[in-house]
């Protein structure tokens, strides 16, 4: 079922992400415009603002990964801007039965693609954002405003007109072959886990016949990080479904030195069906 086929209603909540982090005040001016402007409102998630700086792609990443978890008619406000006060648009989007807010620096790209009904318009920032606005702060000047609106129900179709050129972003697939994948690092978590563009549905009936070799290390696939001895490193798949490196008590991403970028292998042992 499609947002077009039913129509969604707000549900009051809406959702933060961004790469503001807890230092400053940025985060809590933009829930002050948000209470103030909305009068549905029913609850502020901060999904992250631990986003490396200007880290569209992992902004990106985390969003994607996010939003279904939550009822239909949230809206998801994403903040990762460093073309902020250029001519870079500001998109509203209704897709998968939500709103999204976003700059059109790709971040929006992965929700957006995965549902060939989503609606995109850019947000008419002189009409719907404040008169006076910062070139250095759309989240509370514009995002945060039009977030307030489509809480207490604006139609998507009142933020701006409608547009189809909004920039793409999207995560380059894994090469698969018959007992070998040749995977990316998409970013490490706060764990220093590795995680992978490999979904763990390529790894078969049996996972735990796969195994990394990096750096003259056999990492094997387990079930959970408890199956690891102390110290030691793992794959396993994890809660977002896709193959991850880890260390048990500790952080692969250190003991490796692997990056988002870095590729690494998976090879499967030539014995027993898959």
């Amino acid at each position: 079922m499609t947002a077009l086929s039913t129509p969604v209603r707000p549900s009051g909540v809406v959702t933060l992400l961004s790469d503001f982090g807890q230092q400053d005040t940025y985060v809590g001016v933009m829930k002050g415009v948000l209470l103030a402007r909305a009068c549905a409102l029913r609850s502020i998630v901060d999904l992250t603002h631990a986003i490396p700086p200007q880290d569209v792609r992992a902004a990106a990443f985390h969003l994607a990964h996010s939003w279904r978890w939550f009822e239909r008619g949230t809206v998801h406000v994403a903040v990762v801007d460093p073309g902020v006060g250029s001519a870079r648009r500001g998109l509203a989007a209704s897709a998968h039965g939500h709103w999204f807010l976003a700059p059109d620096n790709g971040l929006l790209g992965p929700v957006l693609a995965a549902d060939p009904a989503a609606r995109v318009h850019a947000i008419d920032a002189a009409r719907h954002g404040f008169a006076q606005r910062s070139r250095t702060f759309h989240g509370r000047d514009v995002f945060a405003p039009v977030a307030a609106a489509l809480a207490d129900g604006l139609a998507l179709e009142e933020t701006g007109p409608r547009v189809d050129d909004w920039q793409a972003l999207s995560f380059p697939a894994p090469e698969v072959a018959a007992a070998r994948i040749e995977a990316e690092i998409l970013l490490a978590d706060r764990f220093g886990n590795l995680i992978t563009n490999a979904d763990g549905a390529l790894l078969g009936a049996r996972p735990e016949a796969w195994s990394v070799e990096h750096g003259g290390l056999m990492i094997p696939v387990l079930g959970t990080y408890a199956d690891a001895q102390g110290g030691a490193l793992l794959c396993l798949v994890n809660s977002y479904g896709l193959v991850e490196i880890a260390r048990r008590d500790g952080s692969a991403a250190a003991q490796l030195g692997l990056v988002p970028g870095d590729r690494i292998a998976l090879s499967r042992a030539s014995k027993g069906p898959r």
